[in-house]
């Protein structure tokens, strides 16, 4: 309760002398509907609640996350606007085009890591592998190469793919779809063997039967799944996950910053919150403003360069 009232009065203190407006908006850069949407919309809610200002998603997609992303680099850095950030806006983006309207390190101020979903290695139901060193034994006993479904090139369920291969030591024929729902379709008629998907999309799949997980890709196993282990117990050192979190336009001020990220922590470890997520297959990514901004780095190490090495740009 103490850390509560001190969060809320410093919350009113920088709202006062910042003479914000009536609305805080988080800029999300894809469409309506999508997880990423459906979770900011819930954080949103608990905002609104927790703070007694109204706080709303403003969808804007398009160009892979460039709209947004240019969109809330320009805004006023007064605390009212705010980017919902993705492996896609924050990192792979500067490998696919050398020219960005906006520079992910410069023009952006962290606030606070918000949930992610951890990457995870499914094939058919009735497939005769059932974990991931099964599945490379039998790619490198094919005379062709094994094919692996993505959702589309520059995704991280594909560099995860790529990454995963290396590992292994195995090579594949990579199969890029249009988004998650065609891919999945592919595995699950054997046009494809195998794919990485965020667990959050393939959960409700998983529990059902209708496909097999051989692994996960995070540091531990995810407790709503505890019989899938994880990549690394398998031999495999991989971490991969779909993630977001909130950005401020750079000059934001950083009292502004650091009441906004008490606001985020305070509802991410809220175990009504946190519950609701693992249910979806989401974790939730409470932090300092410090731990998210190293996070990033972190991936952003990881994966920009497997980007550049597979030479996916779009220019």
């Amino acid at each position: 309760m103490p850390k509560l009232i001190g969060f809320l009065v410093l919350w009113v203190c920088v709202s006062v002398g910042a003479h914000a407006q009536d609305t805080t908006r988080l800029i999300v850069p894809f469409a309506p509907g999508g997880p990423t949407d459906q979770i900011t919309r819930l954080i949103a809610a608990e905002l609104t609640k927790l703070i007694g200002k109204t706080t709303v998603v403003e969808n804007k997609p398009g160009a892979g996350g460039i709209i947004a992303a240019q969109y809330v680099a320009q805004a006023k850095p007064d605390g009212t606007v705010y980017l919902v950030g993705s492996p896609s806006v924050l990192v792979i983006n500067q490998g696919l085009q050398k020219k960005l309207p906006y520079d992910p390190e410069r023009d952006f101020a962290p606030v606070s890591g918000m949930t992610r979903s951890p990457l995870i290695l499914i094939v058919k139901a009735d497939s005769p592998m059932n974990d991931a060193k099964q599945l490379a034994t039998r790619a490198n006993t094919l005379r062709n190469l094994m094919p692996m479904a993505s959702a589309g090139n520059g995704t991280i369920p594909h560099l995860a793919g790529v990454y995963f291969n290396q590992k292994a030591g195995m090579s594949a024929l990579h199969v890029p779809f249009n988004g998650v729902a065609p891919a999945l379709v592919s595995v699950l008629s054997g046009d494809t063997v195998y794919m990485f998907d965020t667990l959050s999309t393939s959960i409700e799949n998983i529990k059902a039967g209708k496909v097999k997980a051989l692994g996960i890709a995070s540091a531990t196993r995810f407790s709503d799944l505890p019989n899938i282990a994880t990549l690394q117990e398998q031999g495999f050192s991989m971490q991969a996950s779909s993630w977001f979190g909130l950005m401020a336009p750079i000059k934001t001020s950083k009292t502004t910053v650091l009441a906004m990220n008490q606001a985020i922590n305070t509802i991410l470890t809220s175990s009504e919150f946190s519950n609701k997520m693992i249910a979806m297959g989401i974790e939730t990514m409470p932090g300092n403003v410090e731990q998210f901004t190293n996070f990033i780095a972190e991936e952003r190490a990881r994966w920009l360069p497997e980007v550049l090495r597979l030479n996916l740009s779009t220019d």
